[in-house]
């Protein structure tokens, strides 16, 4: 199978989870599929603006995190992770990708826990496979700007969606979008989230 510009960032991203094991699946394709074109659905319902500070909150694995800044290279991309080993192996993938010195100038990696985070504000947030919602949406919001949008990425739960629904309603959000689509395959990884239903929620803030 021919992975195109995404088969240098496999192979780097491989040699690094065998060292420290950023993830279960260990697989070629499946982390194109699992990993890379999970992140890239997002792409299918929602536009990034040129110049936007977009948060990839608990990016322990560098997804949606790095193919979105690959596509997006005029959108400014922090990947928030609050452990630090997963931030460096996140750098030296970065560093090991770059055959071109403009690629992924776009990144920035912060070793952080989103309750000590002070910085500026961003205009979006994006969470995948993180935490519960419960527990995701507050954290979500005390990095999001009056007017941002949150976006998440989950295996589709019908109670988890129930709590959502209400978390919004509490929180005066609004969820704009979802997304709901199957990353199709067969074999180990059918086990690890392939042919399980999946959602994109795109979620905006007023702030008010």
């Amino acid at each position: 199978m021919d992975f195109g510009k995404w088969g240098s960032l496999i192979d780097i991203f491989l040699a690094k989870n065998s060292q420290i094991n950023l993830s279960a699946i260990r697989d070629t394709e499946w982390v194109y599929v699992k990993h890379i074109l999970d992140s890239l659905e997002l792409l299918k319902i929602f536009s990034f603006t040129a110049g936007q500070r977009v948060c990839d909150l608990g990016t322990g694995w560098g997804f949606p995190l790095l193919p979105l800044a690959i596509e997006q290279p005029d959108v400014r991309f922090v990947g928030m992770d609050a452990r630090k080993k997963k931030i460096t192996a996140i750098q030296e993938m970065i560093n090991e990708y770059k055959t071109d010195p403009l690629e992924l100038k776009n990144v920035h990696l912060l070793w952080a826990r989103v309750e000590e985070y002070k910085g500026v504000k961003f205009d979006v947030v994006l969470a995948r496979a993180v935490a519960h919602v419960d527990i995701l949406i507050p954290w979500m919001l005390a990095i999001v700007k009056k007017g941002g949008t949150l976006v998440l990425y989950k295996e589709y739960k019908e109670e988890e969606k129930k709590v959502l629904v209400d978390l919004c309603v509490q929180k005066k959000l609004t969820i704009e979008k979802e997304y709901r689509y199957v990353l199709e395959g067969s074999g180990p990884a059918a086990s690890d989230g392939v042919n399980v239903e999946r959602v994109i929620y795109v979620i905006e803030f007023s702030g008010k």
